[in-house]
Order: C-alpha cells, then structure tokens, then sequence
C-alpha cells in the first residue's frame, strides 16, 4: 500500500519512459499519419478535460472554434469529447469541426460514447448498435491525424454493470469493426461499475487490439464527498489521502501486469451535482493532491467537465473556477 509521503519515490511505480517528442503545432497533429504508440499517447495526453461540445444539441449550438484557442491558452493538453446521440448529419458535421479544430491548434481530442440504450439494455440489438455507431465513426475519421482516439464506453452503468463478459464482448466486437477501417489507432476500453479501477482485472484484451490499446478508468467522477466513506475528503486526512493512493495503485498494477497503459478520463474537484459545498480553498486542495500524485505515477487524466469552468454561452472562463482551473493547467502542473 502507497502512503502519500512514498508515492513519487516508490520502486513499484513504473516510470513512464520519455517518448520522441511530439510538438503541440498544427503541422504535427494535421500531418500526424503515423501510428502512435500507447506509451507515446499516455505521455502526450498531460491534463485534460471532458467537454459537452457534442453531448447535447446545446454544447452543439454553442461550440465555437475560439474555445479550442482559449482551451490550449490554459494550458489543457487534450479533450475528451463525449458523444450522446445518434450519428444524424448534424451530430456527424459538429464533430467534423471540433476535431479539425482540435488538430489544428495542437489540443488531442479523445472521442467518447455514451451508449445509454446498451448500458440499460445490453441486448444484441444494442450492441450490434454500438458496433455500427463506432463503425461509421471509424470508416468517417480513418485519415485523420492518429492523435485522435476512441474511447469506446463513457462508464458501464445500469445493468451492463452486471454483465462483465457482455462488457468484454462488446469491447471484441467493436474493436474488430474499428480495426477493419483504423489498424493502428489508439482504442480505449473501461471497467465496469462507472470505470472503477478495481475491476480493471476483468477486462479482457480484445483479439485485434494489434498493440494500440489503453484502459481509461475514473475516480471521483461525481467528486469527493463529506459523508461517502468511499470517496471522503473533509479535507485531506492521512486516511483520505490513502483513499486516492489506493484507486491509483489498483490502476499501477494493471500496467505491471499487463503493459497496458492507463489514464482518468474523469474526476472533479468538487460535488458540484451532490450539494456543492466545498469552498474554492477546499477544491484546490483536493485537487493539488490528485494532480501531485497522478503526475508522480505518470498517469494523465482529463477533468469533469467543461461546463464548470468555461461559460459556452459568453465564450469566457468563469471567474471565480480560474484559480482552480489555473492550479490543474498551469504549465508547471503538465
């Protein structure tokens, strides 16, 4: 077991073994046709952050191409664009702009599916739906620069959460329908119970990962709280701290056993759907902590969400979020 004071110096954390460099410059994304590796990609990923761009017809509507400027300004190195609806030609066309946009200004998208209807029914008339969601998605951006990804489930939820080896079939499935049009594009799968590290070691290689795989697992994804011993922070007592420290050895040791990387597709630093009452000095805290060991155990993460940080509407940072928004994003911080 990790204590926080031993994290950044001990031997059981494999170090992340520095990739070529890859230049956040539009002709390095635009022009990037060669296959990245796994490793590469974890070590270009740094901080990041879930963005509605494509989740709803409003973050549509919304979305301008300035937002990837001001998002990059930040210092925020990837997106994790989380998908909804079907693919109508409006979904289709949205998309299409942010991640050309994404691209061209040096911030790597992470594309997403909800897939509700085969998370509250895992029946295969909805998983023959994921496979031809992920596979029009795939023939659609198989040119595209590889710094765009695809992560193939946001959260097993509902009763999919039960069904482990339906999960895993539908990780085969539609990693082979990808690999028909995408041989080498990095793929991400995730463990069931809303990503949770500690099923991590149920998940299955799928057959034609042909080496470009990484697993993405949440902790903290709806926040810290003050009275949930699963996730409690009140704030920052050795028995909290040991809290984090465990979630991120669970998610050590899956590499060590299997070289497949990893990183956190979603935290937040603050129950802001579940109360919301932590103070900004509080927020800061927590989130100091999950950043300063992430980054010691070489492992990037995106946070939850935009929509807490960047008013979509003014097209302007929420004031009172950028000393919060500064501490995970500075330059020093990736």
């Amino acid at each position: 077991m990790l204590t926080a004071a031993a994290l950044a110096f001990s031997p059981m954390i494999p170090q992340t073994v520095p990739a070529a460099p890859v230049t956040s410059t539009v002709s390095s994304f635009q022009s990037q046709n060669k296959a990245i590796t796994p490793a590469q990609y974890q070590s270009m990923l740094g901080h990041g952050m879930d963005v509605d761009w494509s989740k709803t017809s409003e973050g549509r509507a919304n979305y301008q191409p300035q937002t990837v400027i001001d998002f990059v300004e930040a210092g925020i190195k990837h997106v994790r664009i989380r998908v909804k609806d079907d693919l109508t030609p409006d979904v289709l066309a949205s998309l299409d702009r942010q991640i050309d946009d994404c691209l061209s200004h040096g911030l790597i998208p992470v594309l997403a599916y909800q897939a509700d209807a085969f998370k509250n029914d895992p029946s295969e008339r909805n998983l023959e739906h994921v496979v031809a969601w992920w596979s029009t998605i795939a023939a659609r951006y198989q040119d595209k620069s590889h710094a765009l990804s695809f992560d193939l489930l946001i959260e097993c939820t509902d009763a999919l959460n039960q069904q482990p080896d339906r999960l895993n079939e539908m990780i085969e499935r539609v990693t082979a329908a990808i690999r028909q049009t995408n041989p080498d594009r990095i793929i991400m799968m995730s463990p069931r119970l809303r990503s949770n590290p500690a099923y991590l070691s149920e998940l299955q290689v799928p057959s034609q990962a042909n080496g470009y795989l990484m697993t993405e697992w949440h902790f903290y994804a709806a926040g810290p709280s003050k009275t949930n011993e699963k996730k409690l922070w009140t704030p920052g007592t050795a028995a909290e701290k040991q809290l984090v420290l465990d979630q991120i050895q669970m998610a050590l040791d899956w590499p060590a056993q299997t070289s497949i990387p990893t990183w956190v597709g979603a935290w937040i630093p603050g129950n802001y759907n579940d109360g919301d009452d932590y103070t900004l000095s509080e927020q800061m805290t927590f989130a100091a902590f999950l950043c300063d060991n992430l980054d010691a155990a070489g492992i990037p993460f995106a946070v939850n969400s935009d929509t807490k940080f960047y008013d979509r509407q003014s097209g302007q940072w929420v004031t009172a979020m950028e000393p919060l928004r500064d501490l995970i994003f500075s330059s020093s911080a990736n």
